[in-house]
């Protein structure tokens, strides 16, 4: 019998289960955890293979996610791998794919970090991840605890997402109320403005001194009583669903 946690002897002392991880070859990780391969082993650089799979589910030359770093993914957290374990940059599986914008990842239950960082890492790389759907990665963290952008860097969401309004309307729908500045409109290029003018037209007529709907209210309400448990305690409510939507903050395309 060889041994299946041996490690490269390279710089970076990488286990098979690390380097079929992320190379993404599902049946080779089933094989290696089945001959007694350490889920949670760590290369030189601290990360486990979770973390592997998760940082190279993005092919970056192509912009193109790998359903098979997905599948090897949540195979590795059915096989119970630690996903809070942080490499030596301090980055958990989570914040990898959050890197990522890997909506895919954030529902694979990689949610048990609250995320202030990982909310930032998709508004850094919103701009460069063209096959990306940032509204949904908002919503999952927002839905799981993370803390919102500080308002006075609200521009900052519409540098990054402006071509995005649906992720626009999520971030903005977790505030009881935020007035705009200056700097919001600057953040939006005209053509994307004119693009989207219905929405944004309702953004900045939202976010002014007017104070917002009392149905709003009631959901920030709401929210602030299930805090972290918003994703999985709003399904349990007794309400009717486009409700149980409306507080998970799917978008709808316009802000009232």
């Amino acid at each position: 019998g060889a041994n299946v946690n041996i490690k490269t002897n390279n710089q970076d002392e990488e286990t098979p289960l690390h380097i079929v991880a992320r190379l993404g070859i599902p049946e080779l990780v089933a094989f290696y955890v089945e001959q007694g391969a350490q889920v949670d082993a760590l290369n030189a650089y601290m990360e486990t293979p979770l973390a592997c799979a998760a940082y190279w589910a993005l092919h970056y030359k192509d912009q193109i996610y790998s359903p098979d770093h997905h599948l090897i993914c949540r195979m590795l957290l059915d096989y119970k791998a630690e996903v809070n374990t942080r490499d030596e940059d301090f980055k958990s599986p989570l914040h990898k794919a959050a890197w990522n914008c890997d909506h895919v990842l954030l529902k694979a239950n990689i949610m048990d970090v609250n995320g202030c960082a990982p909310l930032q890492y998709i508004i850094k790389v919103t701009s460069v991840r063209p096959a990306a759907q940032p509204d949904i990665c908002y919503q999952l963290l927002l839905n799981h605890g993370a803390a919102r952008i500080y308002p006075l860097q609200f521009h900052k969401v519409l540098q990054a997402c402006h071509s995005h309004p649906r992720a626009v309307e999520v971030v903005v729908n977790t505030y009881e109320h935020i007035k705009s500045t200056s700097k919001w409109k600057a953040a939006i290029p005209d053509d994307v403005f004119e693009r989207h003018q219905d929405f944004y037209d309702s953004l900045f007529a939202v976010c002014s001194n007017s104070p917002r709907s009392l149905m709003h209210l009631c959901r920030c309400a709401i929210r602030a009583i299930l805090s972290e448990r918003c994703h999985r305690g709003v399904p349990l409510l007794s309400i009717p669903s486009s409700m149980k939507k409306y507080l998970l903050l799917e978008p709808e395309g316009i802000i009232y």
